[in-house]
């Protein structure tokens, strides 16, 4: 059983992988979140993890269009909080002295305020990936680099300023992607994409139906079509399974008043 994740070995979402799925599968890094779900895609036996939102920057773009483009499945949600750190391979540095800061751009985002607070004047090099920005960093000296703890110990790099995150409360949701539908958990949500006319009182029939039912909604994002520049594509979270009965009725009413439903996932939400 092998897991893709967003390489190289370091990055955030190899550390949610690998607290998602135990030391019995074989982690990949890939080099794109594209990649992931090409590899995905293969094989049954093969999962992704996929980095998809994040509470303060939002959703990632990458992914959210691939779960478009690619006809597989949501299997699990995780919610891994997020601790970024300052580091290279000096041991020890006055801030006024960075002149270039390597980091993955939502990274960048995370920390604005504390970056523009303590060391405005550095260059920051946007990179794919802070396991990339941790490598940079540990063969240059003069790379300094925003990453998580992991990365720090699998490089030996040094810890200048720790928890520099803007929020306290910064998470990314994480997405286990897979052939097929797996049974549900203890607390469980269904992800679908909606399609339907660009017209007045469309986005209103498609809400209408969750409050008639009594289902709580916990997210909605829009999208033009990718098929139909007439269309607009709607990605809705709720909670439930898809094969209990009030979902059943929910999907059934859906799809008597949009162009296309489809059911991305229904899964279990491990934290």
């Amino acid at each position: 059983m092998k897991i893709f994740y967003l390489g190289p070995e370091g990055t955030n979402s190899d550390l949610a992988s690998r607290a998602i799925f135990d030391k019995s599968f074989s982690f990949v890094p890939t080099n794109s979140i594209e990649d992931i779900f090409e590899k995905v895609a293969l094989s049954h036996s093969y999962y992704g993890v996929i980095p998809f939102e994040n509470s303060y920057q939002g959703v990632i773009n990458s992914s959210l269009n691939s779960l478009i483009d690619y006809d597989l499945k949501i299997t699990k949600e995780y919610n891994f909080a997020i601790s970024h750190h300052l580091c290279s391979s000096n041991q020890s540095t006055e801030f006024s002295q960075i002149e270039k800061i390597v980091s993955h751009a939502q990274v960048f985002g995370q920390c604005n305020n504390w970056l523009r607070e303590n060391i405005p004047n550095a260059e920051r090099v946007v990179v794919a990936s802070t396991g990339e920005a941790a490598r940079m960093a540990k063969e240059d000296r003069d790379i300094y680099c925003i990453a998580n703890s992991y990365a720090i110990d699998l490089l030996s790099l040094n810890i200048h300023a720790d928890n520099i995150q803007d929020r306290s409360d910064n998470k990314t949701r994480f997405l286990v992607i897979g052939k097929m539908i797996e049974v549900a958990g203890e607390n469980n949500k269904t992800s679908i994409m909606v399609n339907i006319n660009d017209k007045p009182g469309s986005l209103l029939k498609i809400l209408q139906p969750f409050a008639d039912l009594g289902i709580n909604m916990t997210r909605i994002e829009t999208r033009p079509s990718r098929n139909n520049i007439f269309h607009h594509t709607f990605f809705i979270d709720f909670e439930g399974y898809y094969e209990e009965d009030i979902s059943q009725k929910l999907l059934e009413q859906l799809e008597s008043i949009s162009e296309e439903l489809r059911v991305i996932g229904s899964y279990p939400v491990l934290k």
